[in-house]
């Protein structure tokens, strides 16, 4: 076998001899931010040149001889002594020959790993996340370099935010920080805490799935950490419990009745919509035994004057729900009392002055079920809970993320909430993708909405194409448009009504050629749990996320009562209900949720956890139509 890489490596030192080379070096293994690669000439060292020039002389004379094996183990010598050094350019150009078909399955299994291992960590410009990740799975005999392919391996899989991989692939390299490992598994969904092959990983598994069961409850959740404690005996994470464990099992139950008040907009133009958030309220408070002093203030047209006078004798206060009114009650709180605020400040909202009365309305109940993204300085005792849909069009990103769509579109009504998801979700795409090639559509009204499909997916310019053809034959052509091939998914911000009317556009516009079906991700708003067959027709194959108490009702005697109380409401009208359920429900444990990062309630409205500035988030759960019903993602 001639093995025909000399020239090449000839030119390699050549280049470094007079030029020095322009290294892209290897990432840092403490931070999976530090992935991605960054580009730095600097003057080549000489030793190290010399080093790989010795390397390099004898892979010539094992080629002029005939033996390949130590040719191949020269070279890949040469290749270590440029990625040892953080010279990962010269370390691509020395591996480049090995990548040719023919010689990479001339490797031996050892040498195949050795030369993956650099290639993946080095981080060819041609090489996705994904395709590093496989090389990096190939299998070797030594220990050492195993660890060091699943260490990469997990890095690769964090920056992808695929956290179950990433746990996994830390805990197989035994190089891992045991607190980092515990922060990612406490970052999980519920619905994604599952138990793996590797008895190591299920330790950090199942002990977050009981602090999600009983981290609110002390005595529970002391004797579930004993099994648990002797089951995985010997593990780093029993050894060293986590510095939040002992908080929680602090009994602090004070069974003092405290005075709750709550402040709703009872009358005027909101008061239905804020009636749901009181009987919401009013079951969490029933369901928990009637233990405080439970009172209601209608807060339509109040100066800071009235307000103050509202809570001056209480303990808690609920509310308000207006941010103007969040922002009136801030200042008056007292240092010993709590305020649990119906929603978010600092954050301008802008109506579209040219909108009718109707539009107004439901854009100020959206308003309602909207938050603002960051926080007022607020006192240790004042936490912000709201149902902003920003929120969702992150999720939706990092979903889309985590499935490995590169080249989405971004449809959107041109109404203010669509419009801020839409703002919410490019900027976290942006933050996502280092080549951020989002598509945009904004939508009037349905003419303009189907031109702008056909346009952006190149089903026009194909028509286009057609008709030329069929002047210059002089005769009708048959043919079948085309569209663009980059495209992989669509996000889509609208109402439900719209979204049935968008999905159907995007299948018509797909070509009869394409056997994939390109994915439709949406957020709540393209949900109706009122929706009859005819629509969840249309609907079908889109991928959505709502609350868990609307997608899992038939499981929940509480929806049922609700539904028979209040046969008219409306989804919004549940969602409300939901909100005010969960707002009462984290009333008391609020402090221990802000204490214990990762903490989290499963409530009505998702998985909620309070981040640091106060504010409580929340991660809600995946679903599908399909075939005219409601997957869930547990079920799927």
């Amino acid at each position: 076998m001639h093995l025909s890489l000399i020239p090449l490596v000839g030119m390699v030192l050549f280049t470094l001899l007079l030029t020095g080379c322009g290294s892209t070096h290897k990432p840092q293994t403490t931070l999976p931010e530090r992935i991605k690669q960054t580009q730095a000439a600097h003057t080549q060292d000489h030793s190290v040149l010399a080093e790989s020039t010795k390397y390099l002389k004898a892979a010539q004379e094992a080629e002029q001889i005939g033996a390949v094996n130590t040719l191949y183990e020269k070279v890949l010598a040469a290749a270590k002594v440029y990625f040892t050094n953080d010279d990962c350019a010269a370390t691509h150009a020395v591996l480049a020959p090995l990548f040719t078909v023919d010689h990479f399955a001339a490797l031996d299994k050892e040498q195949q790993a050795e030369a993956s291992f650099y290639r993946a960590v080095c981080a060819h410009p041609q090489d996705s996340l994904v395709k590093r990740i496989e090389l990096l799975n190939a299998p070797t005999q030594k220990t050492d370099l195993s660890q060091q392919q699943w260490f990469n391996k997990a890095l690769l899989f964090e920056a992808l935010l695929d956290i179950p991989n990433a746990i996994y692939a830390y805990v197989k390299s035994e190089r891992y920080v045991l607190e980092q490992v515990w922060a990612l598994t406490q970052s999980l969904p519920a619905t994604e805490l599952t138990k793996t092959d590797e008895p190591r990983v299920n330790a950090f598994i199942e002990l977050a799935l009981i602090l999600r069961e009983h981290g609110l409850t002390p005595y529970a959740l002391a004797n579930a950490l004993t099994y648990w404690q002797y089951q995985y005996a010997g593990h780093p994470l029993v050894t060293n419990i986590p510095q939040e464990i002992p908080v929680l099992l602090a009994n602090e139950q004070n069974n003092t009745a405290v005075k709750v008040t709550v402040l709703l907009p009872l009358s005027g133009r909101l008061g239905a919509r804020a009636e749901q958030i009181k009987q919401g309220i009013l079951a969490s408070y029933f369901a928990q035994g009637k233990a405080h002093l439970l009172t209601f203030t209608d807060t339509f047209g109040m100066d800071s004057e009235q307000m103050q006078s509202a809570i001056v004798d209480a303990d808690v206060i609920i509310g308000p729900l207006l941010k103007e009114n969040v922002e009136m009650v801030l200042p008056l709180i007292k240092p010993q009392q709590q305020l649990f605020a119906l929603n978010r400040v600092d954050r301008q909202t802008t109506l579209d002055p040219g909108i009718t009365n109707t539009t107004q309305q439901t854009d100020e109940i959206s308003r309602l079920l909207a938050g603002f993204d960051a926080s007022k300085t607020a006192t240790a005792m004042t936490y912000f809970f709201a149902l902003a849909p920003e929120d969702e069009a992150t999720q939706i990103a990092e979903q889309m993320f985590r499935d490995q769509y590169q080249q989405p579109i971004l449809i959107h009504a041109n109404d203010s909430t669509a419009t801020r998801m839409a703002a919410a979700f490019s900027e976290r795409w942006a933050g996502l993708q280092a080549d951020n090639r989002l598509l945009t559509l904004t939508f009037t009204d349905n003419k303009s909405l189907r031109k702008a499909i056909t346009e952006v997916l190149g089903v026009a310019d194909s028509k286009q194409r057609a008709n030329k053809i069929e002047r210059y034959l002089g005769g009708e052509l048959f043919s079948v448009t085309r569209n663009r091939r980059d495209i992989d998914a669509f996000v889509v911000f609208a109402n439900a009504k719209q979204t049935e009317l968008i999905n159907p556009m995007i299948e018509s516009s797909i070509s009869s050629f394409s056997s994939t079906i390109l994915p439709v991700y949406a957020t709540s708003r393209s949900y109706n749990h009122k929706l009859n067959k005819n629509s969840l027709r249309d609907l079908q194959n889109v991928k959505f996320i709502d609350i868990p108490w609307l997608l899992q009702r038939q499981e929940d005697p509480l929806y049922a009562t609700h539904s028979a109380l209040f046969p008219t409401a409306s989804t919004t009208d549940k969602r409300l209900f939901a909100f005010g359920h969960d707002a009462y429900s984290l009333l008391f444990s609020a402090h221990k949720l802000a204490q214990v990062p990762g903490l989290v309630y499963s409530g009505l409205t998702g998985d909620l956890y309070i981040d640091e500035r106060k504010t409580v988030a929340r991660h809600m759960p995946r679903a599908m139509i399909k075939n005219q019903q409601i997957i869930t993602s547990g079920t799927e």
